[in-house]
């Protein structure tokens, strides 16, 4: 069981780099409702197709905000100190006060 988490983990991450969320999101649903509906069609109980449906859908998720958080940190939130904006570059026959 182990490896289906961190299988779903890991789709999730890697549908993080082309995916937007709402399309992510609309495929996660679908596959909590297809595996609650297989799993209750195998013999379990409706109360546990539910509820392993909502787990892997969560893990899901989860490896799709992991991997978010990661992209934004390393790509977007570089230090300051190493881009100037264009605006400090610009010169200006006007004074600034």
């Amino acid at each position: 069981m182990g490896w289906t988490f961190a299988v779903c983990v890991l789709i999730g991450a890697v549908c993080a780099l082309r995916m937007p969320i709402l399309v992510f999101a609309i495929v996660a649903f679908i596959v909590m409702a297809v595996y609650a509906a297989m799993s209750y069609a195998a013999g379990s109980t409706a109360w546990q197709a539910i509820g392993w449906g909502f787990l892997f859908a969560a893990l899901l998720e989860a490896g799709y905000v992991v991997s978010y958080w990661l992209l934004y940190f390393f790509y977007s939130r570089r230090p300051a100190g190493k881009r100037e904006t264009a605006s400090r570059k610009v010169q200006s026959r006007y004074s600034a006060d």
